[in-house]
């Protein structure tokens, strides 16, 4: 894989329903794994600057701890309040049993 993208996670490393937090370049992100589909989102809830890595997996969302906004793995919409602001969705691939992801530039979101 050419850079920007880099190497954060195997793939037998994140059950389907879990995920892991990463670091790269100093800034935390979210690989999930939705039925065998990987997500990045930014590991910071839109309303607090909270870690989502604190909150769980819903199904293709995640649910912040501290309020309890979730946030769609896919768009980054927030889906309840107090959340009003979409969190960042990252490009990933998956190539070799490895997952891929470009910090360069969030994902468009839809």
């Amino acid at each position: 894989m050419e850079p920007p993208f880099v190497a954060v996670t195997t793939t037998s490393a994140i059950q389907s329903g879990k995920f892991i937090r990463v670091v790269v370049e100093e800034r935390p992100y979210i690989i999930a794994n939705v039925d065998g589909q990987f997500y990045a989102v930014e590991d910071t809830c839109s309303h607090e600057d909270y870690p989502l890595s604190y909150g769980c997996l819903d199904g293709d969302r995640i649910t912040c701890s501290l309020h309890g906004s979730r946030f769609s793995l896919k768009t980054g919409a927030p889906l309840d309040e107090p959340a009003e602001t979409p969190i960042q969705t990252f490009k990933l691939a998956v190539a070799d049993g490895w997952v891929w992801l470009d910090p360069t530039h969030p994902a468009a979101q839809s």
